[in-house]
């Protein structure tokens, strides 16, 4: 699963690919970080390139609850999409082999 947007990385690289390497869950102090990794196309990412950028997004608490008792990857993909600027109108990719 990853999101396909055009976006420009912070070294002014093109990215399209981006996925969710990581999701840390909190439970005590209520707080949830996303690892998104960037790769500059699909086609790169499943070459086993590295990605081009790997960015840590934090969660606001207001939202913890919508991770709760859900499969937490699928919100935190829909919440990116929703809440983060430059990828919302963005194309889903449910490509799943070789996902993490």
């Amino acid at each position: 699963m990853a999101i396909i947007k055009n976006l420009q990385s912070r070294v002014g690289v093109d990215v399209s690919y981006h996925r969710i390497i990581g999701i840390n869950i909190n439970y005590r102090n209520r707080k949830i970080l996303l690892c998104v990794a960037s790769y500059i196309s699909k086609d790169k990412r499943f070459d086993n390139c590295e990605p081009l950028e790997v960015v840590d997004i934090e969660v606001p608490e207001v939202d913890f609850d919508l991770f709760i008792n859900e499969d937490p990857r699928g919100i935190a993909y829909l919440w990116l999409k929703e809440n983060v600027e430059g990828f919302e109108q963005s194309i889903d990719d449910l490509d799943v082999e070789g996902d993490v």
